[in-house]
């Protein structure tokens, strides 16, 4: 069998398309599809999608993936793009604030991403503009993240991704994805938001920074009966302030999951960092933390944050801790999701 993937998908020069002719991360996009393409034909020992269709042993899932990658295949070299709506975001917030497939897998390793289980981009052109309203209005910015589950498919956890991200950390220079100090991953390291809470496939808009007032805040009230600070001292009026400023709907606002939030910073740096050059890489939460509404075994919330050189900090504080530099980052669901309140 050839070791050039393309020949063993549609040929391009059918639809009058060459191969030069598509946009480099087009292009990327296509090869990738047609790798995995490949490995579905080599397991079978078929040349082609006739072959493989003939074969009596081919299960149904690989009969699915194979069609899903050649549709999504035949879609990019003919529109020239990779995902519907991932064009418009790359326009409208920057490259440098758009992660998919290929940041992706520069950060966890080639042929990480199973193609066939990216879904489309959920937002639409309004959501993207309306990140810019954002940042003029706030100065918070947002980036787009394609999330991953781990390759054989389950949820893909803090401790798995520590070793893979500091593997790529550790060929760029760039320090250390967690840190190794007194807080370090000895302190969490049997817990299940570490161990067990993983990310799955999907994307979503996530803030670059805390949001603004929710610093120095309680994390909520517990209690209405509880009178020793308001439900205004709280990072929950933070947000319900920001989502009233720019006319969001409460409930279309989350607060990231720790390893979500620290899979993204992480995801950024490298992404930028190769984009822009070496000891170019943008830092986010270096200065800041994250309170999440993820709890220990203890009860405690989780807080993930300053993450630097010496790699990110994760620690746990009770709903009523509070300091300057402990905020909370958000993300954003797309604005065609049903409001609960309508």
């Amino acid at each position: 069998m050839s070791s050039n993937p393309f020949e063993t998908v549609p040929n391009l020069a059918a639809s009058h398309i060459k191969r030069q002719d598509l946009p480099t991360h087009v292009r990327r996009y296509a090869y990738n599809l047609a790798a995995q393409i490949k490995e579905v034909y080599a397991k079978y020992g078929a040349k082609n999608f006739e072959e493989l269709k003939e074969n009596k042993k081919l299960s149904a899932q690989d009969a699915r993936k194979v069609a899903d990658l050649l549709k999504a295949f035949q879609k990019a070299v003919e529109k020239k793009e990779v995902k519907p709506g991932l064009q418009e975001a790359i326009e409208i917030l920057g490259r440098e604030n758009v992660h998919g497939i290929e940041d992706v897998e520069a950060m966890l390793g080639d042929g990480f991403v199973d193609i066939s289980k990216v879904p489309d981009v959920p937002y639409t052109t309004e959501d993207f503009v309306k990140s810019k309203e954002i940042k003029e209005k706030t100065g918070v910015e947002e980036m787009l993240v394609l999330f991953v589950a781990d390759k054989d498919g389950t949820p893909l956890t803090g401790e798995r991704m520590n070793g893979l991200i500091q593997a790529e950390y550790d060929r760029l220079e760039i320090g250390k994805f967690l840190s190794e100090e007194e807080d370090s991953v000895e302190e969490y390291e049997h817990e299940d938001f570490f161990t067990k809470l993983g990310l799955s496939y999907e994307w979503k808009l996530v803030t670059k920074q805390t949001i603004p007032d929710s610093k120095n805040r309680r994390h909520h009230q517990e209690d209405e009966t509880d009178y020793r600070f308001t439900h205004q001292d709280t990072q929950e009026y933070a947000i319900e302030e920001y989502a009233k400023k720019l006319d969001i709907p409460r409930d279309q606002l989350h607060r990231p999951e720790p390893f979500q939030m620290l899979y993204a910073t992480a995801l950024h740096l490298i992404a930028t960092e190769r984009l822009l050059g070496k000891g170019k890489g943008e830092r986010i939460l270096e200065n800041e933390n994250h309170w999440s509404d993820v709890i220990d075994s203890n009860e405690l919330l989780v807080v993930v944050g300053t993450a630097g050189s010496d790699g990110a900090t994760v620690y746990m504080d009770s709903y009523d801790g509070r300091f300057g530099n402990l905020g909370v980052c958000l993300s954003r669901e797309p604005s065609s999701t049903k409001s609960l309140d309508t």
